[in-house]
């Protein structure tokens, strides 16, 4: 994934609050597994589970282990793209009033 350096559109203190880029290849083909992974897992009934867990606890240890890192990945990605929208939605209105002008 290309990552472009959009620092020099933001002003200097701005910058060093900002965010880093999360480190997420959404489409990485452990990503696309570990998504197919969770819905089979919600497409299971609670029975289906709790056979799955009495037969290979540890398997189910690595499943929630897995889920809860991607989890945290997607939540760095969410605050990052919230940080992004909460730069922009600053400077709409400075610039809809200039355009306005």
């Amino acid at each position: 994934m290309l990552r472009h350096d959009y620092s020099h559109y933001v002003s200097p203190p701005h910058h060093e609050r900002s965010p880093k880029a999360p480190d997420v290849e959404p489409d990485s083909v452990e990503a696309v597994q570990l998504l197919r992974l969770a819905g089979a897992v919600l497409d299971k009934s609670p029975e289906d589970l709790m056979a799955i867990a009495e037969s290979n606890p540890l398997l189910i240890l690595d499943w929630l282990e897995a889920f809860r890192m991607r989890k945290q990945m997607a939540d760095v990605e969410a605050r990052y793209w919230s940080a992004a929208m909460a730069a922009l939605s600053t400077a709409v209105p400075e610039t809809m009033r200039k355009a306005a002008e």
